[in-house]
């Protein structure tokens, strides 16, 4: 039985935040950054206190082996580039848990959260975090493969078929989206459906492009591995267009994307004596790189990082670390 792309498809909103949370590099791949949660670690604090979580697990070597075996498999078929992250900051989070919140029967479920400004997603104050209720068993069962893949849907953009994921009408072979089992076990992997909606969302492998239905979304990304003296022209950069600026994250001195912005020569000054790890001078386009903590001066390893054209802003959400 086929199912309608349409009814697998989260709606334009859900998937213009996700596009902006997961941007494409120049080369057209979405760079979908996550981490495995560590065990101890509150699902409530990932998810900003806005739901009541529990405190992560462990995930096993199997468990974590067929995520990372999910997102290759994927990023084959379709235009991705997995990036996995040992920060519990990243926005996009796994979790293995005990029991997924206030649910008896179901084993995994997504949240979300978007903060944005000017239209923009703000990634320090945004998540998207899965809860998997994983048996302690060795080894992984179909059920767990067939809800781990069945949440990453969730995060890609697919949805339950019309929002209903038991209609009767539809089974996991039509869809992973379903909760229908269609055979003997439960699927563990995409239906051809799905990897339809998949590539429609963010393009296939081989240079197809993404749907243009939704918006325009990121084209361009600019990469800053070392610290240059005098700091790298990014000519044409403009995060309106959803260009973004790549870091290595061992310029920081924190591992996060803390960015001040200034207006005026002393407080340019004050922020040579603070602790936020990134600058940005509005009046000359100018982003600095503080490594000195509250010394005066940038400290060593700091100082001018890039120069944008002038009148361009800048946000957090246009940094990424990487």
């Amino acid at each position: 039985m086929g199912i309608d792309p349409a009814l697998i498809r989260a709606d334009a909103e859900s998937l213009r935040l996700l596009r902006q949370l997961f941007p494409a590099d120049a080369s057209g791949l979405a760079q979908v950054r996550y981490g495995l949660t560590a065990a101890g670690v509150s699902t409530t604090d990932l998810m900003r206190a806005d739901q009541a979580g529990s405190p992560a697990l462990s995930f096993s070597s199997d468990e974590d082996a067929f995520i990372v075996e999910v997102f290759e498999r994927l990023s084959q078929q379709i235009a991705l580039r997995p990036q996995r992250s040992s920060s519990a900051a990243e926005p996009f989070q796994l979790a293995s848990v005990s029991s997924v919140q206030g649910e008896d029967a179901i084993t995994g479920i997504t949240y979300s959260s978007f903060t944005t400004l000017n239209e923009r997603v703000v990634r320090d104050e945004s998540y998207l975090l899965i809860e998997l209720e994983l048996a302690d068993d060795p080894g992984l069962s179909a059920s767990e493969k067939g809800t781990i893949v069945h949440e990453l849907g969730h995060a890609l953009g697919l949805d339950h078929p019309g929002g209903y994921p038991e209609d009767p009408a539809y089974d996991d072979r039509d869809t992973i989206m379903s909760y229908n089992i269609g055979g003997d076990e439960a699927a563990t992997w995409f239906s051809e459906a799905d990897l339809a909606v998949l590539r429609e969302i963010w393009g296939g492998v081989g240079g197809a492009s993404a749907s243009s239905t939704s918006g325009d979304f990121s084209d361009s990304v600019f990469r800053i591995d070392q610290l240059i003296s005098g700091g790298v022209l990014l000519e044409g950069f403009d995060p309106l267009a959803g260009d973004v600026i790549e870091l290595n994250a061992d310029l920081l001195p924190a591992a996060t994307v803390r960015l001040r912005s200034v207006a005026s020569a002393r407080q340019l000054r004050q922020a040579q004596r603070s602790r936020d790890a990134l600058v940005f001078d509005d009046r000359t386009s100018t982003l600095y790189l503080n490594a000195n903590g509250r010394l005066a001066g940038w400290g060593q390893g700091g100082g001018v990082i890039a120069l944008l054209d002038v009148g361009v802003e800048l946000q957090a959400s246009d940094l990424l670390l990487v």
